[in-house]
């Protein structure tokens, strides 16, 4: 819920003197864990009361690498995004909907309804098995080109799931009192798809949203999402998922979740189409840790 705020105000706190957390639990059950009381306990006894303190010996960062909800693994880290990290791109191929490192000569696309949402018809999918062990520590971002030939705009929705060896899908804590939720999402509507080129990394772009540059029929367009932070391991044989729709892809009744941000106010309409390969090469950028 907080978790792009938080991270984009780490990294823009001037103060040496800063740690951060990254869990993948619920939100308020982390918090009040007795563990967690202490280190909070640590910090304002250290810089509230002048105490001396085990704070200035914790490591700058602390991020869970997930496996499934409620299992993972602490790792420290010097700093946010981890210098180590690989970015990789897995490049798309919407003839196969596989994801692979080597990108696809040939062009090809896939298209969907715009309105809808679920499997079949109102999505695009596209899917990499691990041959080995691999963990995606950090941002990723989405690279696609699209368009479109009911509407003159784009709303475009993202999201990462994680499938194991067998096909099942791995569930993750999501806003807070979910516990079905994705990897990672990411959205953009396609006429603020405008870059900051000062402030973009080939990680994480930045958006002017300063004007709005239509999308004409007939006319591909290519946009660069950026998809939230992460920590994710993934051993050999499972499976890393793209879905791309016009609509939310995690949807829960209003009768039962009233505190879920939803984006209903859509400009879609007609057909979206996914173009890959040749003069289009999509691609999902992955922050490979090794």
């Amino acid at each position: 819920m907080h978790l792009r705020g938080t991270l984009e105000g780490y990294k823009r706190i001037a103060s040496e003197q800063k740690w951060l957390e990254i869990h993948g639990q619920k939100k308020w059950a982390y918090y009040y864990e007795s563990s967690s009381v202490k280190r909070l306990q640590e910090f304002f006894d250290y810089f509230l009361r002048g105490d001396s303190s085990p704070l200035t010996r914790r490591p700058r960062v602390r991020v869970e690498i997930r496996e499934k909800y409620l299992i993972g693994e602490v790792q420290n880290e010097d700093e946010w995004p981890p210098a180590r990290t690989r970015y990789t791109k897995l490049y798309l191929d919407a003839e196969s909907g596989a994801m692979r490192e080597s990108a696809p000569l040939g062009e090809s696309q896939c298209s969907y309804s715009s309105l809808g949402s679920g499997p079949g018809l109102h999505r695009a999918v596209f899917e990499i098995i691990f041959e080995q062990p691999t963990r995606l520590v950090g941002h990723s971002a989405l690279k696609i080109f699209m368009s479109t030939d009911g509407a003159d705009d784009m709303d475009v929705f993202v999201g990462l799931y994680k499938f194991d060896a067998a096909g099942g899908f791995v569930p993750f804590a999501y806003y807070n009192f979910f516990d079905d939720g994705p990897i990672a999402l990411g959205w953009l509507r396609a006429s603020h798809r405008e870059l900051d080129e000062e402030r973009s990394t080939e990680f994480q772009p930045v958006h002017k949203h300063g004007r709005e540059l239509k999308v004409w029929e007939g006319e591909v367009v290519p946009l660069q999402i950026e998809i939230w932070p992460s920590g994710t391991s993934f051993q050999t044989g499972e499976r890393l998922r793209l879905i791309v729709q016009g609509t939310d892809i995690q949807k829960y009744s209003k009768k039962t979740s009233r505190i879920y941000a939803r984006h209903e106010d859509v400009v879609n309409g007609g057909t979206h189409t996914v173009h890959t390969g040749g003069r289009y090469q999509s691609y999902l950028v992955v922050p490979v840790i090794e």
